[in-house]
Formats: C-alpha cells, sequence, structure tokens
C-alpha cells in the first residue's frame, strides 16, 4: 500500500500534466509547414481555429504527419506565425517532411527545411533538421528534440510496483526475434510475466494502443536494426517510458546512451537471459522500481512540449531565418540561374542518397 501511495505522489509530478501551454517570441518570418495529405484539408480550410487539439494530434499517424502538422500545432498553439499549407509557397520559409520534398516540385523556388527522419540523406533542401545527433554533418544540420508522444496515457499508479505485462511498443517486426521466442516467452511466464506488443491496431487506434501505458508495467524495447539505420533513429521511446512512469528496459541503441545520465534512467539488455535477469531484479526489488519511476519524471523535466516548442522557435528565429535572409539577398543571377543549376545537381545526388539508403538500412553491421 505504501508503494501504491508512493506512486501516486509522483504520478502528481509528472511534467507531461504539470507544464502548463507557455507563448514563445515572435519569429521574424512566417514558417509554412507542408503536408500534401487530403485528410488535413479541413485542418488546411479553418487554420485559425484549433477547437480540439487533442484530436487533431490523435490523427498525426504517419511520420509525415508528425513532422509537419504536429510541430505546427505545437507552434500555432504557443502564438507563433506559423501556417499549414498542401504545397511549397515560393519566396517562403517551407518546413517539408523529407518524403513530401519532390523533385518535380521546383523546391528551389522556396527556401526548403527538411525534416529528415528515417529516410534518406536530405539534398532538396537549404537546411535540415535532424532526430539524431550522429546525422548533424555541417552547419546545415540542425539537431531537433522529438517531443513525446500526443495523448499520453501514463501508468496506473494502482498497479503498485508489481509487474505483469512487459511491453514492446511499436511494430512486430521491430522487436528483435529472441525477444519474442517461445523461450523467451515461456521464461516471463514463470516469473508471472507476459510480452505484449502494441501492434495488432491500424491508423489513429494504433498511436492510441502506443500511447497508452496505463497497464505497462515495464517498457521493453531491444532492436537489431543495421547501425546504418539505427543511427537515424531518436531516443523517443526512453523519452515516453519517462512521461509513462515506467521502467525500460532497452537494447544498446545509441540515441538513449547518448541521454543516460544514470543506470536509473534505464536497464540497458543485449539477450533475453540479461532482459529476464533484469527483469527479476526490479520484481525483487520495489525500491528500484520506484527509484526509476521518480528518476524518470526527473528526466522528462527536460523534453516537455514546451522545451521542444522552444527548441524549434529558436532554430527557426535563428539559424534558419539567418540562413533565409542571405537566401533572400542573393543576386538576380543566382536566383534566375544559379538555382536552378544547383536544384538539378541535388536532384541527382538526391537518387543516389535513396539508393545508398534503401541498401545501407538492409546490408551492413547490426547492432547486436
Amino acid at each position: 500500500m505504501m508503494q501504491i501511495t508512493r506512486l501516486q505522489e509522483l504520478a502528481a509530478t509528472n511534467p507531461y500534466f504539470a507544464s502548463k501551454l507557455e507563448l514563445l517570441n515572435p519569429l521574424p518570418y512566417p514558417v509554412y509547414f507542408v503536408n500534401r495529405n487530403p485528410k488535413w484539408q479541413d485542418l488546411l480550410d479553418n487554420p485559425a481555429s484549433i477547437t480540439d487539439a487533442q484530436a487533431l494530434y490523435q490523427r498525426c499517424v504517419k511520420t509525415n504527419d508528425i513532422w509537419s502538422v504536429q510541430p505546427y500545432l505545437d507552434l500555432k498553439l504557443r502564438g507563433l506565425n506559423v501556417h499549414l499549407v498542401s504545397k511549397a509557397i515560393s519566396g517562403k520559409i517551407c518546413v517539408i517532411p523529407h518524403y513530401f520534398c519532390r523533385p518535380k516540385d521546383l523546391l528551389y523556388r522556396s527556401y526548403v527545411v527538411a525534416c529528415y527522419h528515417d529516410c534518406p540523406h536530405a539534398k532538396l533542401c537549404e537546411q535540415r533538421l535532424v532526430i539524431n545527433r550522429s546525422q548533424v554533418l555541417d552547419e546545415t544540420y540542425h539537431f531537433i528534440t522529438h517531443r513525446p508522444q500526443p495523448n499520453l496515457k501514463p501508468r496506473n499508479p494502482m498497479r503498485g510496483t508489481q509487474i505483469r505485462n512487459v511491453v514492446f511498443k511499436g511494430y512486430d517486426h521491430s522487436l528483435y526475434a529472441p525477444f519474442k521466442s517461445s523461450e523467451f516467452v515461456s521464461a516471463l511466464d514463470a516469473i508471472g510475466m507476459k510480452l505484449v506488443i502494441n501492434s495488432e491496431a491500424t491508423g489513429a487506434n494504433m498511436m492510441a494502443d502506443w500511447a497508452d501505458y496505463t497497464e505497462t508495467d515495464v517498457l521493453l524495447a531491444v532492436r537489431n536494426n543495421t547501425v546504418f539505420d539505427i543511427l537515424r533513429k531518436p531516443a523517443l521511446k526512453l523519452v515516453n517510458a519517462w512521461f509513462a512512469g515506467c521502467p525500460a528496459i532497452l537494447g544498446p541503441e545509441p540515441a538513449f546512451q547518448e541521454i543516460r545520465q544514470s543506470e536509473l534512467d534505464y536497464i540497458e539488455v543485449r539477450t533475453p537471459e540479461e532482459a529476464i535477469a533484469a527483469l527479476k531484479r526490479l520484481q525483487s526489488d520495489p525500491d528500484l522500481y520506484l527509484a526509476m519511476v521518480e528518476n524518470g519524471f526527473k528526466r522528462a523535466q527536460d523534453y516537455t512540449v514546451n522545451r521542444v516548442a522552444l527548441e524549434w522557435r529558436d532554430l527557426l528565429a535563428g539559424p534558419i531565418a539567418e540562413g533565409y535572409k542571405q537566401w533572400c539577398n542573393q543576386s538576380l543571377m543566382q536566383k534566375y540561374i544559379g538555382r536552378p543549376i544547383q536544384y538539378a545537381k541535388r536532384v541527382i545526388e538526391q537518387r543516389l542518397a535513396d539508393k545508398e539508403y534503401q541498401h545501407h538500412i538492409h546490408h551492413g553491421p547490426r547492432i547486436l
């Protein structure tokens, strides 16, 4: 009972809910977020009124939505001069998810900032936003923290420190095979636990499942991607676990390791045997479980939506605004001759980058 009381006290400090929406200082230039999906037509038609932000966030299912509509909402709700559009606006700063950067759209007419996520290197742009620091290659690349899952539902503190559900949130194929084998499932069963993989739902229902931690006792996330692929992944699973009040058992991914400050942040494993040992340790040591939950809420304070929105604002008002100003001041020869020639070269570079990506995400050394 004391453990439940303590978890309730900790839940009351969860920064996911504790921080109020904070207005931000204005941007020097308007910014246009591009999403070509017709499902957002209602928002495009009535941009001045965001009556149900939660419902809109819930519709951000695809990566292209997460890197256009989601930051648009975050910034619009905080008073910034941002707009959602279905195509790039000539002469303006346009933030575009990589897969919406099409050569045929003649993007040299706009100042394009590409959001570069699980995808090839973005070439059809002036600047890039990346979600893993290893992808910052020069001054045109900027790291941006991945904001926490919208509409997140934390673990129910009434579950106490018991561990019944060991949950992987993601597509079934993403969980490393040994961690869903019959041997691993049997080992979990032997200590009174079960593996839950939230991947059966689709669309908005899938995102709702991934955001629902109410019955998640421990988060499990072990992937065996190629090194090339994993270096494009953010630390989102860990950050969500912190906000959810769930201890996390994770694989050796660089994004997790980069932000790790103590052993209470998460438990790193490479094999099912190590995961079982970690679960037994948490099961037998309720104080450790509580300490990891408390530590997670403290760490999460640096990853609130307000903090991430401020990062966006500072990038858009800082290096991106400065680059845009220089771009606008280019000579007429550069604008009408140099840019189209440069764009043609970038199209070729993008095709090569696409081929490189498709090969290396499947071939090459893996992290396990």
